[in-house]
């Protein structure tokens, strides 16, 4: 269960690590957790709300960060690369149903629920469009569904390490996912009010207790449920679409093994076929960096959003 619960977000203290919290079945005592104010503010998008924390100027371009799973805006991987591009784009973070903020949807999701649910966002809080969508790691199919699903929104994409269907939709990913909905469905029978589902240090920060509490690991289960719901044409190589001439940029990941082995050489060919899905696409190397790069490497993902930007512009000058 403790497992689960560190997948839920990347940036983790250290004194949180397995060695320093004992689960081991036991069951957390009853406590009354009140959740710290948002961030950002709470959007209704017609009956529910999504959290959205936008930084930068409203007038400016739209650049929305679509996190990897079970992410969100709290200690997220994207909070410096936010602040980086903050200074010439309206860069906006926002919690998925369910997480940090947001308020949860009981049942089965989909990937379209998610895209539907970020397009009544955009609208609610009448964001600039067309805008550009940043997706790190599996955000990057939901980047490139958005795009598919709304073209005339999208004006451009960053794939930051994103995760390409043939590495999601295998035998094996999929009995990695119904281990972890295990573990979280034995840690929240064991649950006891609306607290953290397991014992936690006395000074964890609220922030971060939130992804302890049982509404969130829920969710985090109904996430990885939603990747095995994906139809089975989707699941294929390009299985969420081409994207034409769209602006694209693809950031991978530069640190690998000494020498590069086989699954390093797997992604860095993952990667470069992602590139190729616009025909107005590039790679970016973000050297010295693993998967978490919008965190370790904040600029290289700052840089990839100004030049798709500049090139948005150029598109621009150029019509008639």
């Amino acid at each position: 269960m403790l497992r689960a619960c560190l997948i839920s977000f990347v940036l983790i203290p250290a004194n949180l690590g397995p060695a320093n919290i004992a689960f081991a079945g036991e069951t957390a005592a009853p406590t009354a957790f009140v959740p710290p104010p948002p961030p950002g503010q709470l959007v209704d998008i017609g009956g529910r709300r999504l959290h959205l924390d936008c930084k930068g100027d409203a007038s400016g371009p739209t650049v929305i960060f679509e996190a990897g799973l079970s992410q969100y805006t709290a200690r997220s991987a994207f909070a410096k690369a936010q602040d980086a591009i903050a200074p010439f784009a309206h860069a906006c973070t926002y919690d998925r149903a369910g997480l940090g903020w947001s308020d949860a949807v009981s049942g089965p999701r989909t990937h379209q629920d998610v895209v539907a649910d970020l397009h009544a966002l955009i609208a609610a809080k009448q964001l600039r469009t067309p805008l550009v969508i940043v997706g790190h790691s599996v955000g990057g199919l939901l980047a490139r569904l958005y795009a598919h699903e709304y073209p005339d929104e999208v004006a451009g994409l960053v794939l930051v390490d994103a995760s390409p269907e043939p590495y999601l939709f295998t035998p094996g990913a999929a009995k990695f996912r119904a281990n972890l909905a295990a573990e979280i469905d034995a840690g929240l029978k064991k649950a006891q009010g609306d607290g953290p589902v397991v014992p936690l240090p006395a000074e964890v920060e609220p922030d971060i207790v939130v992804a302890f509490l049982p509404r969130v690991l829920a969710t985090v289960k109904q996430e990885y449920e939603a990747l095995d719901r994906v139809p089975a044409a989707m699941q294929q190589a390009r299985g969420y679409g081409t994207l034409g001439d769209l602006p694209l940029a693809v950031i991978r990941r530069g640190k690998t093994e000494t020498p590069p082995n086989a699954e390093d050489i797997q992604w860095r060919q993952w990667q470069e076929d992602l590139a190729t899905l616009s025909s107005r696409g590039s790679l970016v190397v973000a050297e010295n960096t693993g998967h978490v790069i919008p965190y370790e490497n904040p600029a290289v993902v700052a840089d990839a959003v100004r030049r798709i930007l500049d090139e948005i512009r150029r598109d621009t000058i150029r019509k008639p």
